[in-house]
């Protein structure tokens, strides 16, 4: 974690502080009692204070030693008291810092069908808090300390490395993963990944950004599901808020508002579904769940929006629906 502003100053404020005011008064004492300039004094007190044993300047008389006396007594307080605090904070930082990993790496390996997100720059981040709001488990994964500590403050587990290490991918549970979600600065860091990531694990699915179009059929050929291009979605997104804004609105509320009712969701279709080998109007989806099928890709790959209701369902297609919350648990119970 990183250290709050100001937080190592005022934790060694006052320690320092002691022990400057000790080897001040030191040199105050050698220089009114010995008559010592105030280098020679001040060279008395901090070898006084510290406890090195160097030689003295020169012989002291029975004031200087009673003084040297107290000194020491004060001196070696507020030395063993100034150095107590520095070790202390260093050790139970380590301490504290393994026992953090230890305890994030525990609970990484006891997920399952859970995401990673590798890179918790500005897309990283709101990728995180989309799953995050969704209730997604995640792991991110990032080599930047900073941008590490700002995924563990928002309460994300997190990897501090390289994602595009196989160690890491494996420690992150990359083979027990849902999906991965590459959003590192560079194109090849990102097709790194996703090559790794595809090497460990075939049925993850890889989403990953690009920053140059041409860089796109090389993360498909790496193993990418999906592929975006945020400058090229953000342009055809801003044309059709102009062209069409209510229908961009409408979308925009169905698919982040947690308040409305209405929702959208993708639901696989299982090998022992009812809906198995069914037509759409025979198996009455809507009525027996309210639920409406937008559309339906088919487990060839194949995307039919609004599906006739003579279209056939078939274990491994994705149902895309609209309803309710529990109008579409009642569908996800039909599919499974």
């Amino acid at each position: 974690m990183v250290e709050p502003e100001g937080g190592i100053a005022r934790r060694f404020a006052k320690p320092l502080s002691f022990f400057v005011a000790v080897v001040l008064c030191g040199a105050l004492g050698y220089w009114a009692l010995e008559k010592m300039s105030f280098l020679d004094a001040l060279y008395m007190a901090v070898i006084t204070v510290t406890t090195v044993g160097f030689g003295e300047v020169r012989p002291l008389d029975a004031p200087g030693r009673v003084f040297t006396i107290i000194l020491v007594l004060f001196g070696v307080g507020a030395f063993t008291y100034c150095a107590t605090t520095v070790a202390n904070y260093l050790i139970a930082g380590e301490i504290k810092g393994f026992l953090t990993r230890r305890k994030m790496e525990q609970q990484i390996r006891q997920l399952d069908n859970h995401f990673i997100v590798c890179g918790y720059g500005r897309m990283g981040t709101e990728v995180a808090r989309e799953f995050r709001r969704q209730s997604q488990p995640l792991v991110v994964i990032e080599q930047d300390r900073a941008a590490a500590d700002r995924a563990v403050q928002a309460g994300h587990l997190i990897l501090h490395g390289d994602a595009q290490n196989d160690e890491v991918l494996r420690t992150a549970g990359v083979q027990r993963a849902r999906g991965l979600v590459a959003v590192l600065d560079t194109d090849a860091a990102n097709l790194m990944v996703t090559l790794s990531a595809r090497t460990l694990s075939e049925k993850l699915f890889i989403v990953s950004r690009v920053n140059s179009e041409a860089s796109e059929s090389k993360l498909i050929a790496a193993g990418a599901n999906r592929v975006l291009f945020p400058h090229g979605l953000g342009g055809r997104r801003i044309a059709q808020m102009a062209l069409r804004p209510n229908v961009v609105e409408f979308l925009e509320v169905v698919m982040h508002d947690e308040e409305l009712e209405l929702w959208l969701e993708e639901l696989p279709v299982g090998i022992e579904s009812p809906l198995d080998g069914r037509a759409i109007g025979s198996a009455n989806i809507r009525g027996a769940t309210g639920a409406n099928i937008v559309a339906l890709r088919q487990r060839t790959g194949k995307l039919t929006v609004a599906p006739l209701p003579e279209t056939v369902v078939q274990a491994g297609d994705i149902l895309i629906a609209l309803g309710t919350r529990a109008q579409l648990s009642a569908l996800r119970e039909l599919t499974r």
